[in-house]
């Protein structure tokens, strides 16, 4: 750490203001990070995709995100599988993972997926 006493009180007056610009220019920082934070759960929210899956969508273009985790599997809830017909349409408790997210039908004979007709599914995880 620096000795004091060899500033002049000029020298502590600059030193002075050169902290609080620093620390307003890192709280302006850390403001900035949570609204763009926030706005970009939200687009996820909104487009019903992961947060990484939004990041990718709104990153400009040759900016790295990384690849997406592989999701844990969750026993009651399989991977969504498009039905080819009422012979395997998901019914009224079936539970999927769709996207990250696990899902449970709330009407019988549903043929489409969580994104493609929400109202068909309530989101349980």
């Amino acid at each position: 750490m620096t000795s004091f006493d060899d500033m002049t009180t000029d020298d502590l007056r600059a030193a002075c203001e050169e902290m609080r610009a620093e620390i307003s220019r890192r709280e302006a920082e850390v403001e900035a990070r949570a609204t763009v934070v926030a706005a970009v759960e939200e687009y996820a929210a909104l487009r019903g995709v992961s947060v990484l899956a939004a990041w990718r969508a709104l990153v400009p273009e040759g900016v790295q995100v990384p690849d997406e985790p592989e999701p844990e599997p969750i026993p009651d809830a399989p991977e969504y599988k498009q039905p080819t017909g009422a012979h395997d349409a998901y019914r009224v408790g079936d539970r999927v993972t769709f996207q990250g997210r696990v899902y449970e039908a709330v009407i019988n004979a549903v043929v489409w997926s969580p994104l493609a007709y929400p109202q068909a599914w309530k989101e349980v995880r």
